[in-house]
């Protein structure tokens, strides 16, 4: 059986214009154990289902196993909530659970976290059901992002601890690590993705190019001390896009630019800052690059000499760093030696940063 307060929760919490209210009432008073076929039987049929909203409902092994009834009972706001595309709105439970999926190796899925964080919003911190499908659907434009999710979880208990009543902030990431600077924690710096044709940066004219997700202030600038893009000197920085980003950076010839942890070996879990750029004005040759792509290629040293047309003792000289080739033959030695970038005859050392608190990102 149930009681009458429990009977009044569903009804609430089950809309009778998409399913059959006194059909899942009837289920739940013939069982303690509810089991995934009751989101078979809710739903009315589709000739009555003239609605502006999504059924996106669960089933038995995806996002849901066999419960008690209680624990059903409590939540059936999210089970039942149907998203109202007519307002825009996209975000539903099962959209969660597929985030949450993709975000989880499969033998570590337990879906319960899922619903303890869906309880905690909802009981306790008081969002509403709108909210809690739509927010970070909004934040990120994607439906799946479970990682934000989690983050905006972690940023509401931190607001519960510090008695700030910001519930859903403009930037939920700028928001929260300025959370954690106010809290004396690590702040998260969030490393660059993937930009143009999944290249790790790329360069448009005067600019280098950068995507990622990246906190931005209130006037949308972005905020370089949480992203894993070091520059020294630039003409400017702007950040194009909502959530997924476009990290626009102005070269001239003094700028220095790093990027985090690309160019890291796989096992090696330090945090190092990689030069990606050097303008003409802080330049070093680097005459290590020729060893590295002649090794790399399998050539010897006379094969590279006999290519570029000169002498094996010249081409040492230019291995060695005793003289540098002048413009003609570098042209000729970058392609024999397969070197697309001027960039890599630089001088650039890496620096390791061990004081920072990175985060990895499934993205969508």
């Amino acid at each position: 059986m149930i009681t009458a307060e429990q009977e009044q929760f569903i009804r609430k919490y089950v809309s009778k214009e998409y399913f059959d209210v006194e059909l899942v009432i009837s289920y739940l008073k013939l069982h303690d154990v509810v089991g995934g076929e009751i989101f078979a039987i809710a739903p009315l049929s589709e000739d009555r289902l003239a609605h502006p909203g999504r059924l996106e409902l669960l089933r038995e092994g995806f996002g849901f196993n066999a419960i008690d009834k209680e624990t059903f009972i409590r939540r059936i706001p999210f089970y039942f909530y149907v998203t109202d595309c007519k307002s825009n709105h996209c975000g539903d439970l099962k959209c969660i659970i597929s985030g949450y999926y993709r975000h989880m190796r499969y033998d570590d899925q337990n879906y319960e976290e899922v619903y303890e964080r869906l309880e905690r919003l909802f009981y306790h911190h008081q969002i509403s059901l709108v909210n809690i499908m739509e927010y970070t659907v909004a934040q990120t434009g994607y439906v799946s992002r479970y990682d934000i999710f989690c983050l905006w979880c972690d940023y509401l208990d931190l607001c519960e601890k510090l008695r700030i009543d910001d519930k859903t902030p403009k930037s939920l990431l700028y928001s929260y690590n300025k959370l954690l600077e106010y809290a004396g924690e690590k702040p998260i710096v969030y490393q660059p993705g993937l930009v143009g044709f999944n290249e790790d940066f790329m360069r448009e004219g005067n600019e280098i190019v950068v995507g990622g997700e990246f906190p931005c202030d209130g006037e949308g600038k972005p905020v370089m001390k949480w992203i894993g893009v070091k520059v020294e000197n630039e003409e400017y920085i702007h950040c194009k896009g909502n959530f997924n980003k476009e990290l626009r950076i102005g070269i001239k010839p003094t700028t220095k630019i790093y990027m985090l942890n690309i160019y890291n070996k796989d096992g090696d879990e330090r945090n190092i800052w990689w030069p990606i750029y050097f303008g003409s004005a802080v330049t070093e040759f680097n005459s290590w690059a020729f060893k590295f792509y002649r090794e790399r290629g399998g050539f010897t040293q006379k094969q590279v000499a006999d290519a570029v047309a000169t002498s094996v003792r010249t081409y040492q000289k230019w291995e060695s760093g005793d003289s540098i080739p002048d413009g003609y033959n570098l042209i000729r030695l970058m392609n024999i030696l397969n070197i697309d970038s001027v960039q890599e005859f630089i001088k650039k050392e890496p620096i390791v940063d061990e004081n920072i608190r990175v985060e990895d990102w499934i993205g969508d």
